[in-house]
């Protein structure tokens, strides 16, 4: 009985609780228009294990919650194919506009922009940060681009 204490134990700690404040698409690109932050939507499924593990270990962590809701509006994008049988309208309009391949996906885009940057899949922690730190300079970066070929 004590093993399976503290084996119960060992694992509560290893859980670590997602820390950011996820919005759904519509609050949240009501949010995203009317502060003028770009929107992070993550692509997420509660069948995909790496989606579980983005949560653990990055969006776990305090520093990395900050700069989320300091420099983005988080938004989650659920797919519920598996568990519902379909998808909302929603979803698929933000799949099809970005050309979702998989899951997790993270996106930074503006809500009716459209360039968006992305990385997908999970290849670790240090590179959910690295993107997260640089994704709205590269977004920034292309709009400012994007706005001198539409001058040209």
């Amino acid at each position: 009985m004590a093993m399976l204490s503290a084996a119960l134990g060992l694992l509560a700690a290893s859980r670590k609780e997602d820390l950011v404040r996820w919005r759904s698409i519509r609050e949240g690109e009501r949010e995203a228009r009317s502060t003028g932050k770009p929107a992070l939507y993550f692509f997420t499924a509660e069948w995909c294990s790496p989606c579980h593990t983005l949560r653990r270990e990055v969006f776990s962590d305090p520093k990395t919650a900050a700069l989320i809701e300091r420099e983005y509006v988080p938004i989650s994008v659920e797919d519920r194919e598996q568990e519902e049988g379909r998808n909302s309208a929603e979803m698929l309009r933000l799949a099809r506009r970005f050309g979702l391949q998989g899951f997790p996906t993270l996106i930074v885009a503006r809500p009716d922009g459209k360039v968006g940057v992305q990385v997908q899949g999970w290849a670790g922690r240090e590179r959910s940060v690295e993107f997260l730190n640089g994704a709205k300079e590269r977004l920034l970066q292309m709009e400012r681009e994007e706005a001198k070929s539409a001058s040209r």
